[in-house]
């Protein structure tokens, strides 16, 4: 008698579905132990944490034995590219190697769909009418008549920034709930019902822990109830998690709320009147003061007691008093009614609330800060720790959480990762290196002749080596930096001194400069920030990937400083327990734009000497494949002169 197969093998085994049905398929047998270990975890309720190296074949390792357990499914990843990828490509094709259909949907945040309510209100106001709205409404009804969600992402011809979509688009601050006359014919609704039947939703991060939070005030929630989540790119979840179990109040939730005030007015004669239009005076000169006491300042900052105590004097005082004579100057027989005012009025008491306990959060465990963007001032309360409130808002109520990346583990082990997120039960964790070659395919270029990061000279010099290198590798790099003052610096010294094509951050949008230095196979892309991760530029246009230095957190940075801080409070050493390992974290993910094929070859020069002068600089190392490592540009260049050999 002989056992049955195992499932997983029947798919993604070297002769299986996968296999019979992609002509490309390479067997894996680390994706398959992959695929064992989240079923297992999935089977016994154990937490999983999973590093998968590039080219593992990650995704589906963790798709297959998700689909097998029948389980509803949430997989939550921190891009939409990733998410687009998930569901257009990856889940169709296993579709077809498992030989059975799999239903899934796609889940954005609510910002992404169309509004009717919204939509019909903002068409009655006549000025309107007298712009190109008149145009442009004619080319939404047609789309209306035909969309099953309302997705923004349909409208390819809506300007990314077009301020109409923000005036039509659902929130969750505006929303009617089951008193909104567009109920029934609801978009999100919609959305809603397809997904409360789907095996698979496949969100992003900022979706799910927005929903989480809504699903603790028990309304307005998008994302059904669930047996399992798995948190693809789960590197990214503390940052984005700790904004959401923070609070935060801007200047623009506080102006929108002014005028979708200022609208209900002048649509119904009822309403307060004069009183109502000094409360959002206050308001609106409260907002003013507040971008004038803060706004001319250092893009983020802590609000330290003397900085809350003159917000509290005058534009704090003049919001929160405009807020709360809202529910003064709003006649009795309107508060009780449900529909928009009922609706507005939370929103001011929720406003009103939030900047109250900012302005007076007194607690070690919580960083009070501002951040200062281009079109809004947002005040924030942020924990400078989530692990109590991951334990409470998601693992006690949902034991089936898995977490993958390329790079979660430090050192060889998960325990950074593990006590950031608060995983102090028993969980699974294994890691599975890439299976690429970096031995053969890459090398690590580290100059020992370059000032250490902090020297006034290092920006001019680190400029010089970067123009050395690109001579070398033909242009063909992505030149990554750690700040924005290194990255003009370096363009400035660039610019009219190589024979490329020099692409800059910031120049245009993040997909069209992708897109340029993919098709311009020697150009030259500096970026920062947002370019560490989820670039995929295979092949030779990206043969060269240069870091100016080791990505440290900066010490600007407001919630850095804070846990710096924290830690020390408890006799601990931050550097070892939390700027280091982050730091090796932040290192691998640059890493893993360079070698995205098992036939690409490429370089990778880190222009920070400590990498090899500092007493951790071995840690760094160790974290890292094992690749030839060189200070001298003349193995560079012969390392170059090889490639173009093997190709031609």
């Amino acid at each position: 008698m002989t056992d049955s197969p195992d499932p997983i093998e029947e798919i993604l085994g070297s002769d299986g579905g996968l296999a019979r049905s992609l002509n490309s398929f390479e067997y894996r047998p680390s994706q398959l132990r992959m695929a064992q270990v989240i079923r297992r975890a999935v089977h016994e309720n154990i937490p999983a944490v999973v590093e998968a190296g590039t080219g593992t074949g990650k995704t589906l390792g963790y798709l297959v034995p998700l689909f097998l357990s029948g389980k509803k499914i949430v997989i939550s990843t921190a891009t939409k590219t990733l998410q687009e990828q998930i569901f257009s490509k990856d889940i169709p094709l296993l579709s077809v190697a498992a030989g059975h259909p799999i239903d899934a949907m796609l889940m954005k945040g609510r910002k992404n769909y169309l509004c009717l309510y919204r939509y019909h209100q903002h068409l009655a106001r006549p000025a309107l009418f007298k712009t190109r709205i008149a145009v442009v409404q004619d080319r939404i009804q047609q789309w209306l008549e035909h969309t099953q969600f309302a997705d923004r992402a349909e409208l390819s011809w809506m300007r990314d920034d077009d301020p109409l979509w923000d005036a039509i688009s659902s929130t969750s601050d505006q929303c009617l709930g089951s008193e909104c006359p567009q109920w029934g014919e609801c978009f999100l609704n919609s959305l809603r019902w397809s997904a409360a039947r789907a095996q698979f939703l496949i969100v992003n991060h900022h979706l799910f822990f927005a929903d989480l939070m809504v699903k603790r005030s028990g309304f307005g929630e998008i994302i059904p109830r669930f047996q399992v989540v798995l948190f693809d790119e789960a590197h990214s979840i503390e940052e984005i998690a700790t904004a959401y179990l923070g609070i935060s109040v801007s200047t623009n939730q506080l102006l929108e709320l002014a005028a979708d005030l200022k609208s209900e007015i002048a649509n119904n004669a009822r309403s307060g009147g004069k009183n109502l239009e000094m409360s959002l005076d206050l308001i609106r000169t409260g907002c003013e003061h507040l971008r004038e006491m803060l706004g001319k300042g250092d893009e983020k900052g802590r609000l330290d007691p003397d900085t809350k105590a003159a917000i509290m004097e005058v534009p704090g005082r003049e919001i929160r008093e405009g807020l709360k004579s809202l529910l003064r100057s709003i006649p009795s027989d309107r508060k009780t009614e449900e529909g928009t005012v009922s609706s507005l009025l939370k929103r001011s008491a929720e406003l009103e609330e939030g900047l109250g306990r900012i302005l007076t959060l007194d607690d070690p465990q919580w960083l009070t800060w501002y951040e200062n963007r281009r079109k809004t001032l947002i005040l924030h309360g942020s924990p400078l720790e989530i692990a109590g409130s991951m334990q409470e808002l998601l693992y006690k109520k949902n034991p089936g959480v898995l977490f993958t990346s390329a790079t979660l583990s430090t050192r060889g082990n998960f325990d950074y990762f593990k006590e950031r997120l608060g995983l102090s039960q028993e969980v699974l964790t294994e890691v599975y290196p890439s299976h690429f070659d970096f031995e053969h395919q890459t090398v690590l270029y580290v100059p020992r002749d370059l000032p250490v990061p902090g020297d006034p000279d290092f920006g001019r010099r680190i400029a010089e080596r970067i123009g050395e290198l690109l001579n070398i590798s033909e242009g063909r790099a992505l030149v990554l930096f750690t700040s924005y003052h290194n990255l003009d610096l370096v363009h400035q010294y660039l610019m009219g001194s190589i024979p490329y094509a020099l692409l800059k951050q910031g120049d245009g949008p993040r997909s069209a400069l992708l897109e340029e230095f993919r098709n311009d196979t020697h150009s030259v892309l500096l970026a920062t920030g947002s370019f560490w991760e989820g670039v995929d530029v295979p092949g030779e246009s990206l043969s060269s990937l240069i870091i100016d230095k080791l990505p440290f957190g900066s010490p600007g940075d407001p919630l850095v400083a804070a846990r710096i801080d924290l830690i020390r409070s408890r006799q601990e050493n931050p550097f070892m327990k939390y700027q280091l390992p982050s730091a090796i974290i932040g290192l691998k993910q640059g890493l893993g734009r360079l070698i995205r094929g098992s036939t690409d070859r490429g370089l990778l020069s880190i222009l920070d000497s400590r990498l090899l002068t500092s007493r951790y600089g071995r840690f760094f190392l160790e974290s890292l494949p094992k690749i030839p490592l060189t200070n001298d540009l003349e193995e560079v260049r012969r390392f170059f002169n090889e490639s173009h050999a093997r190709k031609d």
